[in-house]
């Protein structure tokens, strides 16, 4: 009886661990693909000498996970006001890894860019110190049947749309 109850045991953990396994592999393959979260203003500025309007803001948020393990995030704000536009721009690459409901990003390239149209001597651009972030990940189904990656790096989770492949 105590053989069987052994050997019962050992089967449980063996299946366990194999469906754990599969799972993981699951979940990095959930995670492949480009994602993005985008949003623009409802307020738009007029430019009294041309006439052209503007939007007040905007911003765009772009990550892109290749099944070699790097990763590609594009980040871009845009603000309006009294026709004065400020910019902000960040792109990074590096390679990812996924431990079930983690990713983390090794960061290998890190740049910035910063612009003012109305006070161009503090536009600037620079390449920061890579470092590593951990982030939870979860991909769901939104209420419209559509694919989300909800990232959360522990300030506040983002929700990103999958792009369609190309």
């Amino acid at each position: 009886m105590k053989n069987q109850m052994s050997k019962l045991l050992f089967l449980f953990l063996t299946i366990f661990l194999i469906a754990g396994n599969a799972f993981a592999q699951q979940s990095k393959s959930e995670i492949i693909g480009s994602w993005s979260d985008s949003s623009v203003g409802w307020t738009n500025y007029e430019n009294r000498t041309t006439g052209a309007l503007k939007n007040g803001r905007g911003s765009s948020f772009t990550y892109k996970f290749n099944a070699n393990g790097t990763f590609e995030y594009i980040g871009y704000m845009e603000v309006t006001t009294y026709n004065c536009t400020t910019t902000l721009f960040n792109h990074k690459t590096g390679r990812y890894t996924v431990d079930g409901s983690s990713v983390t990003f090794k960061t290998a390239k890190d740049h910035w860019k910063n612009t003012n149209s109305c006070a161009a001597s503090g536009n600037s651009t620079k390449d920061k110190t890579p470092e590593n972030e951990v982030a939870e990940w979860v991909v769901r189904e939104n209420d419209n049947g559509k694919l989300e990656l909800v990232l959360d790096k522990g300030k506040g989770a983002m929700v990103f749309r999958r792009e369609a492949d190309k």
